[in-house]
Parts: structure tokens; sequence; C-alpha cells
């Protein structure tokens, strides 16, 4: 007697099945943290004055963060790990390092913020005047070399240029040209002073934007300054995974920050507390998770 077609796909099924588990091929797990996240360090800026040995002690102290909340292993450091993990020096990283060497310490507290903005406020003003005055100077400029110009056509035309007129003439002439010189000096260094302004503004604002205070809205060059100021981000791109990181004030910031964007890499989102791991802004100094990390986390992977 033949078996049913339902007999048939019952026995066909747990055929599938033994030679699976026989072959210690198993299927896909609901827990999405039941492998750890592969990561490697890729590039590191020597500019940040960090060696790729001390980034990647900085990357395990962060994934520690998360390990020791859910008391799993979440993450691994793999040469040929998914997640690649670069410090890329720009513009954000020169800004803090240039204003540093002047200011000291950069603190991220509400002192520190107003002060910044007394000392733009008095250094914009200075400016102002100083390149109001080299504007007028060099207007100046440009109406005695053209009352020169006139007078060499002038002289010129007559015919009858007498040495007392072109040793005059050229006296004028060298007058001038040293008056260029010191007038292109001036606008070097107000163009300096306008690239400062500007750091000194990026700053504000990154610090502004850590304690969601008043950003400063000032440009002098051109440089474009963000809505937000990015200290570093998580992408996910064609299966590409990679956290780059361009701003930190000290190591502890760059672990703060490290695990922030390794949260990411695990399936973390953002939450609301401003003080926790997982804010879409990094205003806290603790490497403690926030309830709102741990609640997510658990949501994610379980408790421990």
């Amino acid at each position: 007697m033949r078996e049913g077609p339902s007999r048939q796909v019952f026995w066909a099924l747990g055929a599938f099945l033994t030679a699976v588990l026989l072959a210690g091929i198993y299927l896909p797990s609901d827990d999405p943290c039941s492998e750890p996240v592969t990561y490697r360090i890729g590039s590191v800026d020597a500019r940040f004055g960090l060696s790729p040995g001390e980034v990647a002690e900085a990357a395990e102290r962060a994934a520690a963060v998360w390990e020791e909340a859910s008391g799993r292993d979440l993450f691994r450091e793999d040469d040929s790990g998914a997640v690649e993990i670069n410090l890329v020096y720009d513009y954000r990283q020169a800004t803090a390092d240039r204003l540093r060497g002047i200011t000291g310490k950069i603190e991220n507290t509400r002192s520190y913020y107003e002060s910044l903005k007394l000392w733009f406020t008095t250094r914009e003003a200075e400016f102002g005047q100083r390149r109001d005055a080299l504007t007028q100077d060099i207007d100046a400029y440009h109406e005695r070399l053209g009352d020169l110009n006139a007078r060499y056509k002038a002289a010129s035309r007559s015919g009858r240029v007498t040495e007392d007129v072109y040793r005059d003439l050229n006296e004028c002439r060298e007058e001038l040209d040293q008056e260029r010189e010191s007038l292109q000096s001036r606008k070097d260094e107000l163009d300096g002073e306008a690239l400062a302004l500007n750091d000194l503004v990026t700053l504000i604002n990154q610090i502004a934007q850590s304690l969601n205070l008043e950003v400063v809205n000032y440009q002098t060059t051109g440089k474009p300054l963000t809505d937000e100021f990015q200290e570093g981000c998580f992408e996910n791109r064609n299966g590409l995974q990679s956290i780059t990181v361009y701003y930190f004030s000290d190591r502890n910031h760059l672990v703060r920050l490290l695990a922030h964007e390794l949260g990411h890499a695990l399936g973390l989102g953002h939450v609301e507390n401003p003080d926790a791991l997982m804010h879409r802004i990094n205003r806290s100094e603790s490497l403690d998770p926030a309830p709102e990390d741990l609640e997510a986390l658990s949501a994610l992977c379980g408790g421990k």
C-alpha cells in the first residue's frame, strides 16, 4: 500500500532536519545578540596622537560597557571584522587642537561656553574695527595710486620731465610700494583672524549642542558649519559597515563615542535621555549606561 502525500512530506521533512543536525548546521536564531559583532581597526590619522593599538584598547573598553551590562559577549576584535573603525582628522579636531593651545583644556560646561562666547564677542568687535580701518586705508591707497598714475601721464605728455619731477614721482612710487606691502600684510593677518574666529565658533557650537544651548551664527570664510556638530558616525552602505571618528577631547570621550557607535553597530537606536550613551548628542562624561540604554539593550538582547 502506497503512502499518501502527507506521509511522504512528513518523512522528507524529518530526513532534512536529521541531515541538518548531523551536519552541525542550525537555523538562524531570533536573537540578534547571539553572535558577537566583529570589528577591526582601520586607518588612524597620526595627528590624533594615538596608535592603532591605543585605539583598539579604547574600542575594547567601549565594547565592555555593553558586555558588562548584558552579561554577554557582544563584540570581538578580528583582523577581518565586519565593522571597520577609522579616525579621520578634519576641521573638527583641528579646530579643537588649535584652540586648546590658546584656552587650555576644553570643557563641555556652561561656564566655559559663556566665557568662550564673551571672548568671541570681544574678538569679533576688534576684528570688525580692524577690517573697517583696513578697508579705508586700501581705498586711500588706491586714490593715491590713481593720482600718481595721473601725474606720470601728465609728465609724459608734456615731454618735459625734470630731474626734480622724476625724483618726486619715484619717491611717491616707492612709498606706495611700501604701503602696498603693509596693506597686504595686514590683510593676511586679518584673513588668519577670520579663520580663527570661525574655528572659535565651531568650538562654541560644538559645546552648545552638547549642552542644548544656543549656537552662534557667524561665518566669514565660507567654511561650512553644520547645524549639528558630528563627532563620529556609524554607516552601513551596501553591506560595508564602518565607524568613523572625527573628534574627541580625551581618551574617556573617545571610549564613550565608540560605545555609542558600537551600540548602533549592535542594533541600538537613539534614546531621549540627554545623558544616555545612545543619546544623539554626546554630552555626558559617564561610561555607565543610563536606564534608557539598559532598557534598549534588554529589548534587543534580553537581560543578564
